[in-house]
C-alpha cells in the first residue's frame, strides 16, 4: 500500500463516515425548505423561520392591535413556536434515517477502517523492516 493509496483511503473512510453521521443527525445535505410559517392559533399573529432556526418575519394583523401588548407577545410567542415546530417536523420528515440500515452501514465501515489500519500497518512495518536490512 502507498501512502498516497492510503491517504485516499483514508479520505474516503472519512467522507462516508462524515456523510452517516449527517444522516444520522437528521440534517439533510440539500434542505429544501428555506423557510417555514406558522401562526397563532386565531391567525393574527404570524411567524416566519429559516432552516438554520432564525425569525425572518413576524407579521401581526391590524385586528390585532386592538390588543394589548401582552396579548399580542403572547400571540407572538405561539407563532414563532409553531414555525418552529413545523420547521422541525420538515427536517425531520426530510433527514429521517432507518437506525438498523445507519447501525448496519456504520459496522460496515468500521470493518472497511480495521482492514485498511491494518494494511497500513504492514505497510509500515514492512518499511521499517528494510530500513533495519541496510
Amino acid at each position: 500500500m502507498t501512502r498516497d493509496t492510503a491517504a485516499d483511503d483514508l479520505d474516503g473512510l472519512l467522507r462516508r463516515a462524515s456523510g452517516l453521521a449527517e444522516q444520522a443527525g437528521g440534517a439533510p445535505s440539500g434542505a429544501s425548505h428555506d423557510a417555514v410559517e406558522g401562526h397563532d392559533p386565531d391567525g393574527l399573529v404570524t411567524a416566519r423561520v429559516t432552516a438554520g432556526g432564525r425569525i425572518d418575519e413576524v407579521r401581526i394583523a391590524p385586528r390585532a392591535l386592538r390588543l394589548g401588548s401582552h396579548e399580542i407577545a403572547d400571540r407572538a410567542a405561539a407563532a414563532i413556536n409553531a414555525a418552529l415546530d413545523a420547521l422541525e417536523q420538515a427536517t425531520a420528515a426530510e433527514g429521517a434515517a432507518d437506525p438498523a440500515e445507519l447501525a448496519e452501514r456504520l459496522g460496515e465501515l468500521r470493518d472497511r477502517s480495521l482492514t485498511q489500519m491494518r494494511a497500513y500497518v504492514t505497510s509500515m512495518q514492512n518499511l521499517m523492516n528494510g530500513f533495519e536490512r541496510h
